[in-house]
């Protein structure tokens, strides 16, 4: 009787899937961002007559359909890649009408439809901080690794660097497995991998290794310690300043209840739907967008005097909190005109690991 083997099910991570979602993550936020402005600057046409309507849902419907189907039917690695950006661009505008699907009225303009994109997006976004850990691979997971690179060899396109991972992949399954089907398959890879039958290519750049190319030539050349650190302050301040403002005009008025009721409703007066709880939702923007700009407000002063550490900490903490919390309540107010805003808050949230990386010594 034949030895019975149960069937593997764990999954495994994808060679290159942080790529994969990164370009699936830019796409998406250029397709709702374009999508938007275009349509503001158009009038908001629409495309069909009395009966018909084909709203972009529907091309985002047909674009999703396509990059499904694209890594079913096509092995090469490049399927991936245009699998993640047909899907960045699909979800983008399937999502871009949610208005109109939570809604009895059909209402594309609903108020709540911004921070619901904007929260489908901040998912994606933490999904793909926790998909950059690299994960602990087993040798299952390294095979699969290897018969992925090995699809180069296919199209004629193994460069140095992939034969070097090649190599170390497979030199690591043999020291480390012990199963003697596992050793065997890495064993005749290797000697395949390091035979003459193999054809290498000169690796050239592509846009992307240009662009990192261009990025070290620029941080060697301007992005001087002091430079990055009065960018820094005045990002910090950008930010901070005005919210710490409305909040201290806040604290002026809030022991006074006409005056304090006042400026609620002038803040209130904004939003997109009024209602008995506007006032609440109010003090809920301007204590807590308050206390963020209040930090990054500190921040600045403290990365003025080289306080670095303090500095640096405090502000990773506010542009954080503001990405994730405060944020959707000013999507709510501010709709899309927020995109710039919070585009802003993580490149200078990412300025700011960059500073702490190269600039601060690890204690």
């Amino acid at each position: 009787m034949s030895q019975i083997v149960s069937r593997i099910w764990k999954p495994v991570r994808r060679k290159g899937a942080e790529r994969y979602l990164q370009l699936t993550i830019l796409s998406f936020a250029a397709s709702v961002s374009l999508t938007r402005l275009i349509l503001e600057l158009t009038g908001y046409p629409q495309l069909g007559n009395s009966t018909l309507h084909i709203a972009h849902v529907l091309y985002g419907g047909v674009i999703l359909y396509a990059s499904s189907l694209i890594p079913l039917l096509y092995a090469n690695r490049w399927a991936y890649t245009w699998g993640a950006i047909l899907s960045g661009v699909g979800v983008g505008l399937f999502i871009d009408e949610v208005g109109k699907f939570i809604t009895q009225s059909n209402d594309y303009f609903f108020p709540a439809a911004a921070p619901i994109i904007y929260a489908f997006f901040l998912i994606t976004v933490l999904l793909y901080f926790r998909i950059k850990i690299e994960p602990e691979t087993d040798i299952r997971g390294e095979l699969y690794a290897v018969m992925e690179v090995l699809q180069e060899v296919l199209d004629h396109d193994l460069e140095q660097d992939e034969h070097s991972e090649l190599n170390r992949r497979l030199e690591g399954i043999i020291s480390r497995t012990e199963n003697p089907n596992y050793k065997r398959l890495a064993i005749e890879l290797n000697d395949f991998v390091d035979s003459d039958a193999l054809v290498q290519v000169e690796g050239k750049p592509n846009l992307f290794d240009r662009l990192i190319i261009l990025w070290g030539r620029f941080e060697n050349a301007y992005l001087t310690e002091s430079r990055v650190r009065y960018a820094l302050i005045l990002g910090f301040a950008i930010l901070g300043v005005p919210s710490f403002i409305r909040f201290t005009g806040f604290a002026v008025v809030a022991f006074n209840p006409l005056k304090r009721a006042a400026f609620l409703w002038s803040i209130a007066s904004g939003f997109p739907v009024m209602g008995i709880d506007m006032k609440m939702w109010a003090l809920l923007l301007v204590v807590l967008d308050g206390a963020m700009g209040a930090l990054l407000s500190i921040s600045s002063m403290l990365l003025f005097i080289e306080r670095k550490n303090w500095s640096t900490q405090l502000a990773s903490l506010s542009l954080i909190v503001s990405l994730v919390a405060v944020n959707l309540l000013l999507f709510y107010v501010e709709q899309f005109s927020m995109i710039i805003i919070a585009a802003l808050q993580y490149l200078v949230l990412q300025a700011d690991y960059y500073y702490q990386r190269k600039y601060m010594k690890k204690v």
